[in-house]
């Protein structure tokens, strides 16, 4: 079933490792400034939780990341992170930040057992330990859950969407 942008959100835990210059991390750092450029084309608000940086986008638009500080690590135990999952018929929970084999991994848990359909961003998603990352993917697609990339998700959205305009729009983010 194709995700529909309108009722999803995209939530980053802890993303301060997108703006640290860390080259052990496993994350493609390029691709967040992909992502804010199609949720910002699409409409769509990610969250950032947690330990949060803000950046400017290499476009210099300004950030379209929602910051909130709250709990990176446990965040279904906040009311304002719950209200703000319910208050917009949001189905779609898109999942990536830090850390994917501890606070990813439990929220993604949580927010299957409340009935959202959970997608992870495997390419926005950061592991204190490589050898730790095939293994989370393969629990949490045994939980129902799809492993994803940023590519993916903005094509899907814009081919639910059925617009050809904007699909044009987004093939041209991702030349």
């Amino acid at each position: 079933m194709l995700a529909d942008p309108r009722h999803s959100v995209v939530v980053i835990l802890n993303p301060s490792w997108a703006t640290a210059d860390a080259p052990e991390q496993d994350v493609d750092t390029l691709n967040l400034p992909l992502l804010e450029a199609g949720c910002r084309l699409l409409g769509v608000t990610p969250l950032a939780l947690g330990d949060c940086r803000p950046h400017t986008s290499a476009t210099g638009m300004p950030q379209v990341l929602q910051m909130l500080p709250l709990d990176g690590h446990l965040p279904w135990r906040d009311e304002l992170f719950v209200q703000r999952m319910t208050q917009d018929d949001l189905r779609f929970l898109y999942l990536a930040g830090a850390w994917l084999e501890e606070d990813v991994l439990i929220t993604a848990l949580e927010g299957a057992a409340r009935g959202y359909d959970i997608r992870l961003l495997s390419d926005l998603s950061a592991v204190r330990r490589e050898s730790e990352r095939k293994p989370m993917f393969d629990r949490l697609v045994l939980h129902g859950m799809l492993v994803t990339t940023v590519r993916q998700t903005l094509l899907e959205w814009a081919v639910c969407l059925g617009d050809s305009g904007v699909m044009g729009e987004i093939r041209q983010l991702l030349k």
